[in-house]
């Protein structure tokens, strides 16, 4: 109530209460902070562990898929690795390379994302006698030219498609399910005509 409608005349303890600045028990707010303490813990302790997790799945099988290797790195290695080999069965002895088996089925794969390169790649394979020659388009793109084959009875015919189209030395993989798989990443006019 007002002073005015005060009906009683005013006593010591009316000029008590006119000194104190603070009428009654008030309390301060909180701050967002403190009232909300819980769940900012949980919601930091949830991405912590999110976060933990993740790590976790992301080393989990790395080592074990050999198709995430670097194809280059892999190239060096099998050279290193056939090179002493090499070098002894030719001090021993020289033999003439087996002919090539040319209808074995050859797959050429573009994995140089440039367009009509697997077909130039048949073209030009047909016409240097190959007789069973397919294409198709990789997923991702390579860094270099490999042929791959199946079976250790087709090493010697993809050797031989290796030398032909510059791609260096053939490779056992199972991979893929042609019997010799040619990944392209240059045109035949890059390779030097591909014929051989």
């Amino acid at each position: 109530m007002a002073d005015s409608q005060y009906p009683y005349p005013p006593d010591r303890f009316d000029d008590e209460a006119d000194a104190v600045s603070f009428h009654g028990a008030h309390r301060a707010e909180l701050p967002f902070w403190r009232e909300n303490l819980l769940y900012i813990a949980i919601i930091g302790a949830a991405v912590v562990m999110l976060v933990v997790l993740l790590f976790l799945i992301g080393n989990m099988g790395g080592d074990g898929d050999d198709r995430a290797q670097d194809p280059t790195t892999q190239a060096e290695t099998t050279a290193e690795e056939s090179e002493p080999e090499g070098e002894d069965g030719e001090e021993e002895s020289e033999e003439p390379a087996p002919e090539p088996d040319r209808s074995v089925a050859v797959r050429v794969v573009n994995a140089a994302g440039i367009n009509g390169l697997a077909g130039s790649w048949q073209e030009t394979l047909q016409g240097s006698g190959w007789e069973n020659v397919g294409v198709a388009t990789a997923d991702n793109r390579q860094e270099q030219s490999v042929v791959f084959y199946r079976s250790s009875e087709d090493q010697a015919t993809a050797q031989a498609l290796a030398d032909e189209v510059g791609a260096g030395e053939a490779r056992q993989s199972d991979e893929y399910d042609s019997p010799i798989t040619f990944i392209a990443v240059q045109t035949p006019e890059e390779v030097g005509g591909g014929e051989g």
